[in-house]
């Protein structure tokens, strides 16, 4: 693993750049990325579409669409981290190695499971119940993920370590005003991205194959779109936190610096 070899160039770039490049990194990825993906999500979009359709049949469903979706998004919303964590390890093997393996990623995903439930799941549960609070994990720790995932601190730091969290508000510090600004932009495309795909495949349906599908259906339609969205945002908010290293920590210099010494060290022995 060369480190300053890096599969995507590190160096500054703005949001909208990342998210245009978050476009690349699906297609030079594809295959992998999906797979990678659908492994986290699938669990989840099978009990969401039970939960969501258990004891509802195509009348329930016509009449209380609205209610249906609303929980469906909630639901989404309060699973992505834990669902997405495959895909953030393969992001991040991907950045140095050529072919991540799937077994170390599902040995990185067991080992930071513990911290994923209680600062992403049981934490932003808690958020975003009351509404008011759901700013928190979503605008003002957008990074949390990476940083449990990624660099893998301790939940309780020791001396000579920095805890997940005391790492977590370092990353942050000082820049909410502009993770405001992300996470309105977040607000405004993600709703629109949804729609524009869902409306894209239920026309394609009916002109090319002339489906009607019934609410249950839709339903599930509906869902998948909703995580394919995620899944876009999830690889732009990767390539947004290596970006945040570099403005923040100039993580690039670190890297050439740290390529350096392994090559130095590899010649001296």
């Amino acid at each position: 693993m060369q480190l300053d070899q890096a599969r995507i160039a590190i160096c500054e770039r703005t949001w909208l750049e990342n998210l245009d490049l978050a476009l690349h990194v699906a297609g030079r990825h594809g295959g992998r990325l999906a797979a990678s993906a659908l492994a986290g999500i699938l669990p989840f979009a099978l009990l969401n579409h039970w939960l969501l359709s258990w004891q509802a049949g195509d009348a329930f469903l016509q009449e209380n669409w609205g209610i249906t979706w609303y929980w469906a998004v909630l639901l989404v919303m309060i699973e992505a981290p834990l669902a997405t964590a495959p895909l953030t390890l393969y992001l991040g093997q991907a950045l140095f190695v050529d072919k991540p393996r799937g077994g170390r990623i599902a040995r990185d995903f067991l080992s930071c499971l513990p911290q994923l439930l209680l600062l992403q799941v049981v934490l932003r549960t808690v958020l975003i119940v009351p509404v008011i609070t759901w700013i928190i994990p979503y605008v003002l720790w957008p990074f949390l993920n990476e940083v449990i995932l990624l660099e893998r601190n301790p939940l309780v730091g020791r001396p000579g370590q920095i805890s997940t969290l005391a790492r977590n508000g370092l990353l942050h510090r000082g820049n909410s005003g502009e993770f405001l600004l992300r996470g309105l932009g977040t607000m405004i495309l993600a709703p629109l991205l949804v729609v524009a795909l869902y409306v894209t495949q239920r026309v394609l349906l009916a002109l090319l194959l002339g489906f009607e599908a019934g609410q249950v259906a839709d339903s599930a339609a509906f869902q998948a779109v909703l995580w394919i969205v995620v899944v876009y945002f999830t690889v732009a908010r990767f390539l947004s936190y290596l970006d945040q290293r570099i403005r923040n920590e100039g993580w690039e210099v670190e890297l050439f610096l740290r390529a350096q010494r392994e090559r130095l060290t590899r010649q001296i022995g």
